[in-house]
């Protein structure tokens, strides 16, 4: 899995057709989906099958059942030895293949080019990048979301299949930034730890902690529940999981564990102030209101609302009213226990 991770990072941005390409040929996959076995005599679908309907196509897209079973054959001879992946000829089925029309003797390779030469592969894979980096509220995309959706696809086939410059056009159009895109998704536990450590600058907290948080959080790291990666979205969040991401926040804030007493604490707490210092007067004097409003706005990436301004500046009047960085961090504590904090 650890490889596996290593080929998704090395190629995450290059080719789309060269990840289809790779993941027939990754031990952990070929592993996981039992097709380290997959012999001319007895070809078996799970490849086929799930690189159809989850990684490529969608369910049901574009491709029957006499599909798959064809592109089982095509696969067949893909193993691996010592973490490395094998062709096994003796194993491979080279006789004609019908491939969504196309007949050939097709192997692995053809297989992923003729499914990937179908308009539905990128529309169904622009689709995905926009659920992850856009929008993931549940139900079928607006007709808006589609229209941009489908010239994203155009874009990635024009581009023959190059991921680099579709997130470009993605980050960088309007549809992305529009307000009724904001706030669309639930943070990831991963994306929830590394999000809020990159941007507080943190101090180093206990690793293992934090991968058991993140485990407790529904996300075991190298582990995923399914060949298909976790659901995501609101699965992320129930009563146990937001118990969790509050704790963990405080954690990474003041390096105070729930089941630990105070003086054991992991390291220092953050230091904070350096958020703030722009926004003193010429006297030296940073209003509360304005720090509420800077913080809510730095750590929420919008326009807060009233009310939670309010809240703030009377957590700040009720402990004394000084802006020292032990109030800067009971303020970040607070803010990150709002639900908006949970979304992004």
């Amino acid at each position: 899995m650890f490889l596996q991770n290593q080929f998704f990072r090395a190629n995450a941005v290059g080719s789309f057709a060269d990840l289809v390409c790779g993941i027939v040929r990754d031990p952990a996959m070929l592993r996981y989906m039992n097709s380290d076995q997959n012999r001319k005599e007895n070809p078996n679908e799970n490849l086929a099958r799930e690189l159809m309907e989850l990684f490529v196509l969608g369910e049901g897209n574009f491709y029957t059942e006499s599909d798959i079973k064809e592109g089982a054959r095509a696969l067949t001879g893909h193993t691996f030895r010592d973490d490395q992946f094998l062709f096994r000829s003796e194993w491979h089925d080279d006789q004609p293949k019908r491939i969504l029309g196309q007949v050939g003797n097709w192997d692995g390779t053809d297989f992923c080019n003729i499914i990937l030469s179908h308009k539905a592969a990128s529309e169904f894979i622009c689709w995905k990048l926009y659920r992850f980096f856009v929008n993931d509220l549940p139900g079928p995309p607006t007709d808006e979301a589609q229209s941009f959706i489908v010239k994203l696809a155009k874009r990635m086939r024009e581009r023959k299949y190059g991921v680099r410059t579709v997130l470009k056009t993605l980050f960088m159009s309007e549809h992305f930034h529009d307000p009724s895109n904001m706030a669309c998704q639930v943070k990831s536990p991963i994306q929830l730890l590394v999000q809020a450590i990159r941007s507080l600058s943190l101090p180093q907290r206990s690793l293992r902690a934090l991968l058991n948080a993140s485990d407790l959080m529904g996300q075991n790291i190298f582990f995923p529940p399914s060949v298909k990666g976790w659901d995501g979205g609101r699965a992320w969040i129930n009563t146990s999981t937001l118990f969790v991401r509050h704790n963990v926040m405080v954690y990474l804030l003041t390096g105070r564990r729930p089941d630990a007493y105070a003086w054991q604490a992991d390291g220092t707490p953050c230091e904070l102030t350096g958020l703030i210092e722009h926004l003193a007067s010429e006297t030296g004097r940073i209003e509360p209101a304005d720090a509420a409003t800077y913080l809510l706005r730095f750590a929420l990436g919008a326009r807060p609302h009233p009310q939670r301004v309010e809240t703030l500046v009377k957590f700040v009047e009720d402990q004394g009213g000084t802006l020292n960085n032990d109030m800067l961090v009971g303020m970040l504590a607070l803010i990150s226990a709002m639900p908006e904090y949970q979304l992004c």
